[in-house]
């Protein structure tokens, strides 16, 4: 108990950066949201008295859509304290209640949902970091938040969404005769009514088939004394992704393979998240100028900045580097002040809402609203409204 309480102190206070913390996140929310859709389109089979006949006594579609947007909050990190409350809320009243049928999945979901109550998810790669941001900052002194977070946050949801559900499983795995023989992932995968393809070449390679079997039960057996050392996280990692990705493709379960996965986020080494999203001002594509002493650019840029992941924008002032830049040198500086100009590596310039499209299609997941400015009528709306403000 000694090293137990020494070990679990040291990893409470070290402090790592939370990029992983929030991949995780945003990977969990997006497969919650696919399970809640799945629940909504079949309300009716999970909650009437009889299906289509009987009804429920409440309409159960009003608790769902809440619960979705809910999630969908927590998904970009938004006022993330009152929606991981509501999360757990509606889960504990939709998923946590129900007795009828056993999905071992709702395990995971309780547990995960209960701990985001208490983690710090929205350390990074969240609008509630922009809030603070926006909040401090002036035009003299742009605020950065902290990023690093507690390792134990790191520790925690795999050994609850993962780790105590292997455990569990174990009782039945060692006290199965068809497991202890090696057949624990042929009998199911022979069902048709159970998987979704029909692999009997490989399922007729008996040792094949016995090595995956009781590899399986080796990996859940011993998974909660090596997830978190260093020297095995990435052997972990590697075995648990075929492991349910092999579930995935095989039985139609895909939300629990999904889940499983996406806590699987947590054991990837931090160094691999600070490589992906290390400031790389190298790996910049378009040049954004602004006016320093604007406060509505300078929170511009911070908003800019904050979405724009993995740096391919760089931001440089007009009155410190514009006269430097070849292609911007013969523009009036009140002109650049007036407008937003932008150069890309090929030297081409943007100004206006030109500059805000380019910089839409270079943030990943904004690049929809790229296309959506460009459609005519939307464009020359969106002119006006930019030259009114």
């Amino acid at each position: 108990m000694k090293k137990l309480n020494l070990f679990l102190r040291n990893c409470f206070d070290k402090k790592i950066d939370g990029t992983g913390l929030a991949v995780f996140r945003i990977a969990y929310c997006l497969v919650l949201l696919c399970e809640i859709a799945q629940m909504f389109y079949f309300r009716y089979l999970i909650f009437d008295k009889i299906p289509y006949l009987e009804p429920a006594e409440i309409n159960f579609g009003i608790p769902i859509s809440i619960w979705f947007i809910a999630v969908v909050f927590i998904l970009f990190g938004a006022f993330t304290r009152f929606f991981t409350i509501l999360n757990y809320i509606m889960g504990l009243i939709l998923i946590g209640s129900i007795h009828s049928f056993e999905y071992h999945v709702f395990y995971a979901y309780m547990g995960i949902n209960f701990l985001f109550l208490f983690l710090p998810i929205s350390q990074c790669l969240s609008l509630d970091r922009l809030f603070k941001k926006l909040k401090y900052s002036n035009t003299t002194f742009t605020y950065s938040p902290p990023k690093t977070v507690s390792q134990l946050y790191y520790f925690i949801p795999p050994f609850v969404g993962i780790g105590v559900v292997y455990f569990d499983s174990l009782f039945f795995k060692f006290g199965s005769a068809i497991w202890n023989g090696g057949l624990g992932s042929w009998l199911p995968s022979s069902l048709p009514m159970i998987t979704h393809l029909n692999n009997s070449w490989l399922l007729n390679q008996e040792w094949l088939v016995k090595t995956i079997g009781w590899g399986t039960v080796v990996f859940e057996t011993l998974f909660l004394f090596v997830f978190f050392r260093k020297n095995s996280r990435i052997w972990v990692f590697i075995l648990g992704l075929i492991l349910h990705l092999g579930i995935l493709i095989e039985f139609p379960i895909p939300w629990f393979a999904l889940t499983a996965c996406t806590i699987y986020v947590l054991v990837v080494p931090v160094s691999w998240w600070k490589k992906l999203f290390s400031s790389n001002t190298n790996s910049s594509t378009l040049t954004f100028y602004y006016d320093s002493e604007c406060p509505l650019c300078i929170r511009t840029k911070i908003i800019i900045t904050h979405l724009d992941w993995f740096n391919n924008i760089a931001f440089k002032t007009v009155q410190l580097d514009a006269e430097q830049n070849q292609y911007l040198k013969n523009i009036e500086r009140t002109a650049l002040l007036d407008d937003i100009y932008s150069v890309d590596a090929k030297g081409k310039i943007y100004s206006g809402v030109n500059t805000y499209i380019q910089v839409l299609k270079r943030i990943f997941y904004l690049f929809p609203l790229a296309m959506v400015l460009q459609l005519p009528g939307i464009y020359q709306i969106a002119k006006k409204v930019y030259a009114y403000i």
